[in-house]
């Protein structure tokens, strides 16, 4: 079997491995529709293994946006071989307080299938039946794969606690900043501006239903206009970066709320007398659960609600994930969205 595996930093390689056999109870083994590259991945291939999931797991197979076919279950499962299912990744333990509490990503021990077990950037992959959610025949299983990135922007939105009528500001026009455009219009928000600083990513934005998209140095004037000065009352941060993180908190109102889900290193500096006097929020959104955010996300794919094909840019074999991937990415990084990889 093919499967692209991670060893350490620019080291990324399609090997033969050996087929992975029966899955044990309760997990089910995929063939591998789909798989997107996310930044995270880029992350991992640039930077080599850190002190997070990539630490000490040694050799593995990359992918956590995937969605599969069913062609064998372990014992008590009640998928069905043949039926398509989109793999949500997490792997917690249900036992530590944040668990109990149902907050998974914040697991003690949490792992994800292509960051800390072997994923799916490979002809086939391993996964427990809870993460995998049945879809509808009516979605491609390529759309499908983008149930994962759709659920962090689902979960996002659900932690900013959007209302309808609220001014929203997304900073940053990728792939997860045009998902979280496309939902928060879904949920009642009457004005939305995304901040970008590439002109064909602002382009998309306005077809995919934003009021105004401008790049990062009219951004302030944009909202004071469109606001009367007063600013945004949500910001939504998936710009990845320290700069945007500060904009997105500089854009709200007084009150306003931003939700940082950009995966960036750096810090970010407040004028704490400032962001007192104006009580302003800032919201760390981290990933998304297997059992609220990932079944809605897949469901507003299947109805069409959210479009997924105008943010597929790039669809490659598993032998050109690094070529025309992660290379590709950092060389001309305006010219990909969603990089899909079809083994």
């Amino acid at each position: 079997m093919r499967a692209v595996r991670f060893y350490g930093r620019r080291d990324v390689r399609m090997d033969q491995v050996e087929d992975l056999g029966s899955p044990k109870p309760g997990w089910v083994r995929l063939k591998v529709d789909a798989c997107g590259i996310c930044g995270t991945d880029l992350e991992g291939y640039v930077n080599g293994p850190d002190d997070r999931e990539y630490a000490g797991k040694g050799i593995l197979t990359l992918g956590h946006e995937g969605a599969g076919t069913v062609v064998e279950t372990g014992e008590g499962v009640s998928l069905a071989i043949g039926q398509r299912v989109a793999v949500e990744g997490h792997l917690f333990c249900r036992e530590c307080f944040y668990c109990l509490r149902g907050d998974y990503a914040l697991c003690v021990r949490l792992k994800s299938l292509g960051q800390g077990a072997d994923g799916g950037l490979a002809e086939e992959m391993l996964a427990p039946e809870y993460m995998c959610l049945p879809y509808a025949d009516s979605l491609e299983p390529h759309h499908a794969a983008l149930a994962e990135p759709t659920s962090v922007a689902v979960r996002a939105v659900r932690r900013g606690r959007l209302a309808a009528g609220e001014t929203v500001v997304v900073v940053g026009g990728g792939t997860i900043g045009l998902l979280l455009l496309q939902i928060v219009r879904l949920r009642g928000a009457a004005r939305v501006v995304v901040v970008e600083p590439v002109a064909s990513r602002r382009e998309l934005a306005l077809r995919l239903g934003a009021d105004q998209a401008v790049a990062p140095d009219d951004a302030q004037a944009t909202l004071d206009e469109l606001t009367s000065g007063v600013g945004a009352d949500v910001a939504f941060e998936a710009g990845g970066s320290p700069a945007a993180a500060k904009a997105a908190v500089e854009l709200v109102r007084k009150g306003g709320r931003t939700v940082l889900l950009g995966v960036t290193g750096g810090s970010l500096e407040l004028p704490l007398l400032r962001f007192l006097l104006t009580e302003k929020e800032v919201i760390a959104s981290l990933s998304h659960t297997y059992d609220v955010d990932f079944p809605e996300a897949l469901r507003l794919l299947e109805s069409g609600q959210v479009v997924a094909e105008p943010l597929i840019t790039d669809r490659i074999g598993l032998d050109q994930v690094v070529s025309h991937g992660f290379e590709a990415l950092l060389a001309e990084p305006a010219a990909h969205l969603k990089v899909l990889v079809v083994p």
